[in-house]
Formats: C-alpha cells, sequence, structure tokens
C-alpha cells in the first residue's frame, strides 16, 4: 500500500520554501524580492503536479469494491457534525502541526494565502471559481483537514478520525476509503517533527492593504505586457494572471487570429488568440518566433512540453518538444 495518492516532486516541495523567503522579504520591506519569492512559487512544475488530480477523483480509486470494506451508511446513522469543529481543528494542528500526514508536504492555512493575494495581488493570484486563476504553490499547499474514514462510511468528525492534509490528498482522496485508494492509513505513522510554522508570522504583521507591486499601463488602465522596440503585442488585455507568463515558441508564424507552432511529431499546433491568449514576436538570441501568455493548460492539451518562462517579456527560451500525457 501507498502513502499517498501522489508523491510530491522536488519543485512541490520548493515550493514552502519560496513562500518563506517572499514571507521574511515582505516582512523585512523588500516588497519586490517578495513578489518575486511568490511567483517563483507558482510554479508550472506545480501546477501540473496538482492537476488533475485534485478534481478527477474517480481516477485516483484503486479498486472499486475491495473485500471486507466500509460501506457508505444511510445520513440517518453518520456523525451529525460533518463539518470538522474549530475545537477539533486546534487540537489536530497541535498534534500534526503545518505537514500533510499523508505525503508530508509542509501546509498554510487559506487565510495566510488571503493576506498573501490582497497585498500581492499580481504574484499571488486567486480565484476560486477558476482553477487557472490560482497560485499553484498556495493551493498545492492549502490546509486541509481529512477525515481518514469517510463521514459517509460512519467516521466521525474528531480527533481520532481527522488529520491534517494538503489540498491534493484531501481533495484526490474525496469520499473513497484507504482500502478503495490502497493507502496506509495515515494514523500507524506518528506525526512527523518539523519547525514549520505555516507562515503564520505573516498574520501578525500583514502591513498595508494597498497593491505594493508596480503595475506598467497603456495609459487606459490595462496592464501592458513588455515587448522588444520593434513590435507591439498581438492582444493588450487586463493582466491573465496567468501560471508563469510568457513562453517562447522559436519558429512560430501568425495567421488570422492564429498562433501557429513550428512541426511537432510532423503535426503543427495553434492557439487562437483571445483575452485569454496573447501573442508577440520576438527574439531570444539568433532565434526568431513569437512569445506566448496562455494558461498552462492549453499547452499540456497540445501535448508540448513546458517552454522556459520569459520573466518580465522577452528572456530566455526553449525549443518546443513533444511532452507525453501527465
Amino acid at each position: 500500500m501507498r502513502r499517498c495518492i501522489k508523491e510530491p516532486t522536488p519543485a512541490v516541495l520548493r515550493v514552502a520554501d519560496q513562500l518563506a523567503a517572499a514571507v521574511d522579504a515582505h516582512l523585512a520591506g523588500d516588497t519586490a524580492t517578495a513578489a518575486a519569492q511568490f511567483r517563483l512559487a507558482d510554479g508550472l512544475a506545480v501546477f501540473f503536479w496538482l492537476n488533475p488530480c485534485w478534481y478527477d477523483v474517480e481516477a485516483n480509486v484503486v479498486c472499486r469494491n475491495p473485500e471486507g470494506d466500509t460501506k457508505v451508511l444511510p445520513r440517518a446513522d453518520r456523525d451529525p457534525q460533518r463539518s470538522v469543529p474549530r475545537s477539533v481543528q486546534h487540537e489536530v494542528l497541535i498534534r500534526d502541526g503545518y505537514r500533510c500526514r499523508y505525503c508530508g508536504l509542509r501546509v498554510v492555512s487559506a487565510d495566510i494565502r488571503k493576506i498573501a493575494h490582497r497585498i500581492y495581488p499580481d504574484a499571488v493570484p486567486w480565484n476560486a471559481r477558476n482553477l487557472r486563476r490560482q497560485h499553484a504553490g498556495f493551493a498545492a499547499a492549502w490546509l486541509q483537514y481529512d477525515h481518514v474514514v469517510p463521514h459517509s462510511h460512519g467516521g466521525r468528525s474528531d480527533a481520532d478520525n481527522v488529520v491534517v492534509a494538503c489540498a491534493l490528498c484531501n481533495f484526490a482522496k474525496d469520499r473513497f476509503t484507504l482500502k478503495q485508494l490502497d493507502l496506509e492509513d495515515p494514523r500507524r505513522f506518528e506525526p512527523a517533527a518539523t519547525d514549520w510554522d505555516g507562515l503564520e508570522r505573516l498574520r501578525a504583521r500583514p502591513a498595508a492593504e494597498s497593491r505594493t507591486e508596480p503595475v506598467r499601463t497603456d495609459g487606459n488602465g490595462l496592464d501592458r505586457l513588455q515587448a522588444t522596440p520593434d513590435s507591439e503585442p498581438v492582444a493588450c488585455r487586463q493582466s491573465l494572471q496567468s501560471h508563469g507568463g510568457a513562453y517562447f515558441v522559436e519558429g512560430a508564424s501568425l495567421s488570422k487570429g492564429y498562433l501557429y507552432t513550428p512541426a511537432i511529431n510532423g503535426k503543427s499546433r495553434w492557439f487562437r488568440l483571445s483575452d485569454e491568449v496573447e501573442a508577440w514576436p520576438t527574439r531570444q538570441g539568433a532565434a526568431t518566433g513569437y512569445a506566448l501568455r496562455c494558461n498552462p493548460v492549453l499547452l499540456h492539451r497540445r501535448g508540448i512540453k513546458l517552454p522556459l518562462l520569459l520573466s518580465e517579456g522577452p528572456a530566455a527560451g526553449s525549443r518546443l518538444e513533444s511532452e507525453p500525457n501527465v
């Protein structure tokens, strides 16, 4: 049996350190470094580790009807307290610390993310209704309280049945049992010792609520992407707050509102320019092509290996290659 549904990757494990560096810089008054560190934690590798595992939950089931497993109970027979009381949350947090009992990921309360979003809205995007507008690092490190035995199977909302979990381990587990997911019972293992404080120090000193990041505008209140001196953005909209910024597509071409990539495995891929897809001509050294700003999901759907990010406009890029399904 496995300890967790999906092992954290090195990029995911680095998120806590990047968020901590951002908070420390903010508390020291260095807002530029804080914003940069928050953006580093909003990486594509983290986004793809988290998605689609935490919303395509049926795919996580290993055995639908394992022998000897618990059964779904009628509602009348379940614990009337479905949500975990604050007193239980407090008790569990003291016992487990800010660390997932399944995968060991260091976690952060949603309250801390809300403070960071309020102060750094561009570097810490968050839209509750749109996964593409959620900061990947804060999403992955989102502190949850998980019912080890599902509430629907008779699990109680007490400290004996509730553990600290990260967002993936909680949401991907969903309503399923440990046996259905082929998971070890996390209560069999002692909570790992950690000095991670969940960035609670930001709660004590949140600083001003006003925007601290510089904004480039075109005079009409719209954020404008930087372009090379001899070019202009094809589409200039409000900031997409996408996961990672822009990508360099060497040898790409533009025609009638579509960006076309060079042939990948014998076939060109295309992107339709819209409010959520921007492109403009640029070069990287001797190579020419287009900078592309879009949600990384669009790259993934086309089987394109993630190019290197462009930091604040044209910068280091990479060639497109075919990417296996994640």
